[in-house]
Order: C-alpha cells, then sequence, then structure tokens
C-alpha cells in the first residue's frame, strides 16, 4: 500500500494547502495568538498533546495564548514531519506552557 501513497496524492498539492494554512507574520513576546496547526504544538517537555487530557488545547474560538518566548530551536519529530518550534505561548487563564513552530499560530 506504502508504495501507491504517490499515486493516490498528489503531494505538492498537499504541500500547497499546508503552505496556504501558515501565517507567515513575526511574532512578538506579548502578542496574543491562536493555534492553526496543533500538529508541532506539545508540552514543555516535548510530550505530545493528548486530546482528553489537553481540554484547553480544543478548538474554541474564545482560547488564545500569549507569545513570552521566541527565537527558541527545539525540534519536534511528529513521525511524518519534523517542526522547528521556535515559540513558547502560555495559556493565560491556566499559566500552562507550549512550544509550537511559528507558522502553525495566527496573530489574533
Amino acid at each position: 500500500m506504502e508504495n501507491h501513497i504517490p499515486e493516490m496524492f498528489n503531494v505538492d498539492e498537499i504541500v500547497n494547502l499546508i503552505n496556504a494554512n501558515r501565517d507567515p507574520y513575526r511574532k512578538e513576546i506579548g502578542d496574543r495568538v491562536t493555534i492553526l496547526d496543533y500538529s508541532s504544538c506539545t508540552h514543555m517537555d516535548g510530550k505530545e498533546l493528548d486530546s482528553e487530557a489537553d481540554e484547553e488545547m480544543q478548538f474554541n474560538s474564545m482560547t488564545y495564548f500569549i507569545v513570552i518566548e521566541t527565537g527558541q530551536n527545539y525540534v519536534h519529530d511528529a513521525y511524518y514531519a519534523k517542526y522547528k518550534q521556535n515559540l513558547i505561548i502560555v495559556n493565560p487563564l491556566t499559566n500552562v506552557r507550549f512550544r509550537i513552530n511559528s507558522g502553525h499560530v495566527k496573530l489574533k
């Protein structure tokens, strides 16, 4: 089955779609952001998110995060892709911090 994947999907189309859903704008400390793509987001120790345990990370139009560190250089291996986690964000209600790729968050 794996040998037929390139035939079943247009890889360029998928890459273009993924890139179209990234926010190219620079994020600064203190910016309020919302998450566009959770695939690069982890806990501070690198542990992947758990959709049941991490309720605050569910898609919710009211939830936002604050950028507290930029210029980080962590690499998250998400099995199918490696992401540079260059931001640390915090939920202002719970004070829980997360690492994420800056293209995966959008300025609020």
